[in-house]
């Protein structure tokens, strides 16, 4: 490496630490006093899920998060509990014989992701970043799609609000890198005022793989 660009170097990770510390800051502000408004919501919503099916209203799972780290991530159960266990959480078709009749509204509405805000307040999560994936399919990316672990996991990110489900995976990592190439505090804004839009016109409203979301364009 030439001597001349240690100072670059060293300017970017300075750079890159204010905007970790400053973004951290943002997450305990908006989630900690969230958590606590909306905790009479997760006890409604805890209490209906147990009388919609019976087992555990809550469902844990590890997932990968920052530099490849495990954590438990928390989430309302919209799946009945099979003989033997739970079915495992990941890609649910909308019709999936498994979900329960409140899990439907749930996972349509997002509420089954509110506990996240602990996450989001443990430091596991961010509000923006990455959806957190499974180590068994995180054992299956390229070196490419490792980059996914540059950042937090986040409550959304540009491929929740450009299709979500609607995009293959693909086209979800290509999002996740996209993001993590062009993260600044003015694209954070723009995707969490982007994403109740999306939740409630529907995740397939935003549907376009082959381009990002107009809102989100940044200068290249």
């Amino acid at each position: 490496m030439d001597t001349y660009q240690l100072p670059v170097l060293r300017n970017r990770q300075r750079s890159r630490r204010r905007y970790m510390l400053a973004k951290r800051s943002l997450d305990v502000l908006i989630c900690l006093p969230s958590l606590v408004l909306v905790t009479p919501v997760l006890l409604l919503v805890a209490l209906l899920v147990r009388l919609d099916s019976p087992g555990n209203p809550f469902f844990t799972q590890k997932r990968v998060g920052l530099n490849g780290k495990l954590f438990t991530i928390f989430k309302f159960r919209t799946l009945y509990l099979e003989q033997f266990g739970v079915y495992l959480d990941g890609e649910i078709e909308p019709h999936d014989f498994r979900v329960t009749r409140l899990g439907r509204y749930l996972r349509r509405s997002k509420i089954d992701e509110l506990p996240q805000l602990l996450n989001v307040v443990l430091g596991h999560m961010s509000i923006v970043g990455p959806r957190p994936d499974i180590p068994e399919s995180v054992a299956t990316y390229s070196p490419g799609q490792h980059q996914r672990f540059l950042v937090k996991p986040g409550l959304t990110g540009a491929a929740q609000i450009s299709g979500n489900i609607h995009l293959s995976w693909a086209d979800r990592i290509t999002l996740d890198r996209w993001y993590i190439k062009h993260w600044s505090y003015r694209l954070d804004l723009r995707i969490m005022l982007l994403t109740p839009v999306s939740i409630c016109k529907g995740e397939a409203t935003h549907f376009d793989p082959l381009r990002i979301h107009p809102l989100l364009a940044v200068p290249s």
